[in-house]
């Protein structure tokens, strides 16, 4: 019998090291483009940084942004992206409209000297990401993929205990898993969900969270191989979902400790090296966890996985079965939920924080989710992509 022990601790220091607090940062003035539900939640969830100041707004129509501003109380509200970009109060763009137009806004953002934060996907296409990525470090502007999930305190606490305290062992694999159905919300077939002119489809919409699940306890490294197997919808020319299993490759030439020599373990795991599998879908709800199996252990973060407030980690003792306790940890998030369309939408609020640490610090990206992690699983998403059957996207 294994027992189950609550872990009261307060929140763990954010991985950028800037600060004590994980809501802790400078004064940044944001615009945001597209004013939609992902940016009326990310608008929200500003509210619990203090210093951060929402200064701006554009959509597609004056009378969309007007809307948004009256509802946020953002001083200035614009028409079009362009007269956004030439508000020198504006340091940093979030950019929330749909994915098709991620390297368009991001080069004008880049352009315009702006630092910008796009939301997930970075883009539809990896050379299109690689693309931006280019321009940014060229720039010396601050460029991110809003994965969110990386700066929430309890994925926060997952790294830091697998791979910084190791308290599960050598890393395994990770199976992680996002599936929704989503005829729940979405009109089929003409939302943009099912749209692939826009980017529509489950690969760009729910896989990239998955993805960087399962990159994450890898080290952020590109997996060796990856293998994946879907259903794509004849009509609409999007995937509905998918199956894809990941390898990743030892790190070095390091032999396996068998002897001795290995005070800890004696197992034939080479460091670094491992599988995932991920699913990932619009037809069916699924568990939505990541279950992140070491030789010592195992640790799970709980669902909502994407947004997760719970973790909790099971030790293994000697022999096939045992386990010797459960120590679970919980960060429950800052204020409520009123007016989010998105579970958990105040967790973009340690997202904004950490931005403005890092810009404030004269960092050009963030350390909890780096650039070379977005275009690693931006060539995963094109694999997955092509194995499929998905079409290719216009740049």
């Amino acid at each position: 019998m294994t027992s189950t022990l609550c872990d009261s601790s307060p929140l763990p220091p954010p991985r950028d090291g800037l600060a004590s607090h994980l809501l802790d940062c400078p004064t940044l003035r944001w615009g945001l483009i597209g004013c939609g539900r992902v940016s009326n939640d990310f608008a929200l969830a500003l509210r619990h940084v203090k210093t951060a100041k929402v200064v701006a707004c554009a959509a597609r129509s004056s009378e969309s942004a007007a809307k948004f501003a009256e509802k946020f109380d953002i001083p200035s509200y614009y028409g079009s992206y362009e007269e956004l970009l030439k508000d020198e109060n504006v340091d940093i763009v979030y950019v929330g409209n749909v994915h098709a137009f991620r390297r368009q806004i991001g080069e004008m953002c880049l352009n315009a000297d702006k630092h910008v934060l796009l939301e997930k996907p970075f883009s539809c296409k990896a050379v299109d990401a690689e693309y931006l990525v280019e321009l940014a470090r060229s720039k010396g502007l601050f460029c991110m993929e809003g994965m969110w999930t990386r700066f929430f305190p309890a994925v926060e606490q997952a790294r830091r205990l697998v791979l910084e305290e190791k308290v599960i062992g050598e890393v395994v694999s990770v199976t992680t898993d996002f599936n929704f159905n989503a005829s729940d919300s979405e009109q089929y077939p003409d939302s943009f969900v099912y749209t692939h002119s826009v980017g529509g489809g489950s690969i760009l919409l729910v896989a990239p969270y998955p993805v960087a699940a399962a990159t994450l306890f890898f080290g952020g490294k590109m997996p060796s191989d990856v293998k994946c197997v879907g259903q794509l919808d004849p009509n609409t020319g999007v995937d509905l979902q998918g199956v894809a299993v990941l390898n990743f490759d030892c790190d070095g030439g390091i032999a396996p400790a068998l002897d001795e020599s290995n005070s800890n373990e004696n197992t034939p795991k080479l460091p670094g090296c491992g599988v995932a599998s991920l699913s990932f879908g619009l037809l069916g709800e699924s568990s939505e966890e990541t279950v992140v199996l070491g030789t010592k252990g195992r640790l799970v973060i709980h669902s909502p996985g994407h947004c997760p407030t719970k973790i909790s980690v099971t030790f293994k003792e000697q022999g096939r079965g045992n386990a010797s306790a459960t120590k679970v940890y919980e960060y429950p998030l800052p204020g409520d939920e009123d007016g989010y369309f998105y579970p958990n939408s105040a967790g973009f609020a340690y997202e904004a924080a950490a931005v403005a640490r890092c810009i404030d610090a004269g960092l050009t990206e963030a350390p909890q989710f780096s650039l070379q992690e977005t275009l690693n699983n931006a060539r995963i998403l094109d694999s997955c992509r092509a194995q499929i059957g998905v079409k290719d996207f216009d740049s």
